[in-house]
């Protein structure tokens, strides 16, 4: 068994993760780290911490990187770690005799945030470690939660939807086969599972094995990150849709997103209920479904992280956890509808965001769209005598097209639709003579 760990500028935690490998109670024929595109002291702590190889590289993407070193492992199975991961001793034996057990071709353990159960959160200052303590604690209920109920759903319907990136294993063959670890997404964990799953190997879920992470602690990285995964989503289901013919990838990811575009329509017709008190009895089943629903929810998390995470973490999973699917829903627009998609890998390093521009040909058709459903909201107003239905098509024919028509970028968004700065003019020689004097000039 080879380990494998990509990392980018993560000298505070290399050395953490290859002392903890070591620490394994599976033995470790080899430990390699790939430094890729690091501005920081990560390659020579790795080699300090006594790692079998380092590759320095400077793709700027994680599954190149893991690709430079990955077809010079001939060991039986791969097992990776991120840079800002490390597993409990148990964590590589577990993963390997899961494999081994039920001949599976690929697994993933569980993973908790590090910070505030391994080690201290970093930001400084009483607003820094309140605000780290709640999204680490949001985090650390979802992890937990997922350990006892989604992912072991999913293991059971057979299709996992992502092997956890942070902390995997893979037979070697495998991954072979399917051509290396693919790149060209901005998801890369996810993208190798569902070629694993097209390729028709058996991946499932060792939710016994436990690896720690570093979590983002402030609402910026959080957002970074989360965005990046939900585009990550949508690129690898359109980049995989053939196997959404398959009724276990449909029930799998056809669920998630009718429950993503479900939720905001049912929670806003639950708060005009409650404002007009049009509908009391359907209140009062919301309220009793959810109170159980809470009380389940703390109950599963708890047998994972005690008690007392159970209870502080649901109050700030259950406002993340609403973030979250805002932000699904609009990466769910952005990548499907309005075909802008990510294209830089941001996260806790502070890279800039990349979004490609919508193509002439949608947005053409976007508009062309949206001023047929205008015209026909209006023209069925006209029909049914009613003033708001007129009203209502009139402004989507007006005003839709204009969130088509093509926008000054901001700056916060860069990519190839950012405007180039106007070049200098050139200024002309002079064509006046010179000044002669007397002597000459």
């Amino acid at each position: 068994m080879t380990v494998l760990i990509p990392a980018h500028d993560e000298a505070a935690t290399i050395t953490r993760c290859v002392d903890a490998v070591r620490a394994s109670t599976y033995p470790v024929q080899e430990i390699i780290v790939v430094a890729d595109a690091c501005t920081d002291e990560t390659a020579r702590l790795a080699r300090e911490a006594s790692a079998t190889r380092v590759v320095e590289t400077g793709f700027q993407d994680k599954a190149a990187a893991q690709n430079a070193a990955l077809w010079d492992i001939t060991t039986d199975i791969v097992v990776g770690f991120d840079g800002d991961t490390w597993p409990d001793p148990d964590c590589i034996r577990l993963m390997v005799e899961h494999i081994e057990r039920d001949g599976l071709d690929a697994t993933c353990s569980t993973i908790l945030p590090a910070q505030g159960s391994q080690v201290p959160y970093s930001r400084p200052g009483l607003r820094g470690r309140l605000e780290g303590a709640f999204f680490t604690r949001s985090r650390r209920f979802a992890y937990a939660l997922g350990r006892r109920w989604w992912r072991l759903c999913q293991a059971k319907v057979g299709r996992i939807q992502v092997l956890t990136g942070a902390c995997y294993a893979f037979r070697t063959k495998a991954i072979h086969d399917i051509g290396g670890f693919p790149s060209g997404l901005i998801t890369a964990d996810m993208d190798a599972t569902w070629a694993l799953h097209g390729a028709g190997y058996k991946l499932d879920y060792t939710g016994d094995a436990l690896a720690w992470t570093m979590d983002p602690e402030d609402m910026r990285t959080y957002r970074s990150q989360m965005r990046r995964w939900s585009s990550g989503y949508y690129q690898n289901m359109a980049r995989h849709r053939s196997q959404l013919k398959n009724w276990r990838s449909l029930l799998v990811v056809g669920g998630a997103i009718l429950d993503l575009v479900c939720l905001f329509v049912i929670e806003a017709y639950l708060i005009h209920a409650a404002i007009t008190g049009s509908n009391p009895g359907l209140l009062r089943t919301f309220l009793f479904w959810t109170g159980v629903h809470t009380v389940v929810s703390v109950g599963l998390v708890a047998t994972v992280v005690g008690i007392k995470e159970a209870v502080l973490g649901v109050v700030p999973y259950t406002l993340v956890n609403y973030y979250n699917k805002w932000l699904y829903l609009t990466g769910f627009i952005r990548e499907w509808i309005l075909g802008r998609h990510y294209a830089s890998w941001t996260g806790r390093q502070g890279r800039k965001t990349v979004i490609t521009p919508m193509t002439w040909s949608r947005r053409m058709g976007l508009t062309q769209i949206s001023i047929s459903a205008g015209a026909a909201l209006a023209l069925t107003g006209m029909w049914l005598l009613d003033l708001s239905l007129i009203q209502a098509g009139v402004i989507t024919a007006c005003a839709a097209p204009l969130a088509f028509l093509p926008r000054r970028p901001t700056g916060k968004r860069r990519g190839r639709h950012q405007a180039r700065p106007r070049p200098r003019r050139r200024r002309r020689p002079s064509r006046r003579l010179p000044r002669w004097t007397a002597t000459g000039r």
